[in-house]
């Protein structure tokens, strides 16, 4: 295998998230599509799927003040 600083780094926090896991200090859950808040931060959504991940970050619908739906 090629040294690479990039993956000696990767490989490294790699065997350090293996160890909290095993060690049982951190867990990874299991996060349907539908229900990940953070997906609008990551990849382009439906406008209902802006929505319902807004509301889920607890975030409001803007209130336009000129009347009408803005774009």
């Amino acid at each position: 295998m090629m040294y690479n600083g990039k993956s000696h780094h990767i490989r490294r926090r790699h065997n350090t998230v293996r160890e909290l896991l095993s060690s049982g200090i951190i867990t990874v859950d299991y996060v349907k599509s539908k229900d990940n808040v953070s997906d609008p931060l990551i990849k382009g959504l439906s406008r209902e799927g802006v929505e319902r991940t807004s509301k889920g970050m607890g975030l409001r619908p803007r209130t336009s003040q000129h009347g009408g739906n803005s774009t």
